[in-house]
C-alpha cells in the first residue's frame, strides 16, 4: 500500500513537473518584457472645442470664436519606460495641429486690405453681418509644438504576453500659434477672382493636454497605438493688442475691450484629437 501511494506521488510530481516545463516554454516564446523606449509615430483628427470653434467664419471677426470646424495633424512621442515594467513613461512630444473652416458663399471682409491698424477702436463690428457679400473664403488655425508629459501603463493587464496595454496621462505644450484668413470676391470693386489674404502674426502659447489610449503589440518591436486626448494650446500668454501692419492681425485672444467692445472674454483654443498610429519598441528584447 505504501508503494502504491509512493508511486501515485511520483507520477503526479512527474505529470505536473512536464506540465510546468512546457507551460514556461510556450510563455517565454510569445512573452516579452516592456520596453526600455516606445516611440508613436500617428495622424490625428481634431475636433475644435471652446472658442475654436464656430458655427461660419464670420464669427472671427466678430471676435466670438475662431470660427473653425475641423482639424487634423501629426504627433510624435518618445516615451522612456521606467520601474520594474516600464510602467511610468515621461515622454517628449512633437506635433502639429491645424484646425480649419471653409465657406463657398460668402467673403467677410469688404477691402483688399487694412493698414491703420487691427482691431479698429471703437467698432462693434468688422463686418456688416446683413451686407455679407458672395464670393469664397476660408481660415486657418496652425499650431506646431514641442511638449513633455508622463503616462502611466497599465502593464499587468495582459500578464502572461503583455501584447497589449491601456495608459493614461498628462503634458504640458509650448504652441507657436498662427493663421491665415483667405477669401476670393465674386465681386469688381475688391477685385474679383483675386485671392487676398490676411495673416494671424505667430505668437507663443503655452498650454497642456490630457488623455488615454491602449497599446496593442504586434511583435517584440512593432504595433500600434490608438487614443483620445483633450488639449487646451492658450492657457497661458493670452495677450490682445493692436497691430499696424498691412492686412495683418494678432491672435486676440485675451479680452480687451479697449481694443474692440466685441473682445469682452477670453477665447480659449481647445480640440479633443483621435489618433491611431505606429508604434516601435526599443530597448528590451524577449526573455
Amino acid at each position: 500500500m505504501r508503494i502504491t501511494k509512493f508511486t501515485v506521488l511520483i507520477l503526479l510530481a512527474f505529470v505536473f513537473a512536464v506540465s510546468s516545463t512546457q507551460a514556461q516554454v510556450k510563455v517565454k516564446s510569445t512573452k516579452w518584457k516592456s520596453p526600455t523606449f516606445t516611440i508613436d509615430i500617428a495622424p490625428v483628427f481634431a475636433l475644435p472645442l471652446q472658442e475654436a470653434k464656430g458655427n461660419n467664419i464670420g464669427e472671427f471677426f466678430q471676435f466670438k470664436n475662431f470660427g473653425t470646424k475641423f482639424g487634423w495633424g501629426a504627433a510624435f512621442n518618445f516615451k522612456f519606460g521606467l520601474g520594474p515594467q516600464g510602467q511610468y513613461r515621461p515622454y517628449i512630444t512633437l506635433g502639429y495641429t491645424q484646425m480649419q473652416a471653409k465657406d463657398d458663399a460668402n467673403i467677410y471682409v469688404t477691402a483688399n486690405n487694412w493698414k491703420n491698424g487691427y482691431p479698429l477702436s471703437g467698432n462693434n463690428i468688422t463686418y456688416d453681418p446683413n451686407n455679407i457679400q458672395s464670393g469664397k473664403s476660408e481660415i486657418f488655425l496652425r499650431m506646431p509644438y514641442i511638449g513633455a508629459g508622463f503616462e502611466y501603463a497599465v502593464t499587468n493587464v495582459d500578464k502572461k504576453k503583455r501584447m497589449w496595454y491601456p495608459f493614461f496621462g498628462v503634458e504640458f505644450l509650448a504652441s507657436v500659434i498662427t493663421g491665415v484668413y483667405r477669401q476670393t470676391s465674386a465681386n469688381v470693386p475688391i477685385q474679383a477672382n483675386i485671392e487676398t489674404a490676411f495673416t494671424i502674426k505667430s505668437d507663443l502659447r503655452v498650454g497642456f493636454g490630457g488623455g488615454l489610449g491602449a497599446t496593442i503589440r504586434f511583435g517584440k518591436s512593432a504595433g500600434i497605438t490608438i487614443g483620445g486626448k483633450y488639449k487646451l494650446y492658450n492657457l497661458i500668454g493670452k495677450k490682445s493688442d493692436i497691430l499696424v501692419e498691412e492686412n495683418k492681425m494678432n491672435l486676440l485672444d485675451k479680452t480687451a475691450t479697449d481694443l474692440n467692445s466685441n473682445l469682452s472674454k477670453d477665447r480659449n483654443i481647445g480640440a479633443l484629437e483621435f489618433y491611431l498610429g505606429a508604434t516601435i519598441f526599443l530597448g528590451r528584447t524577449k526573455k
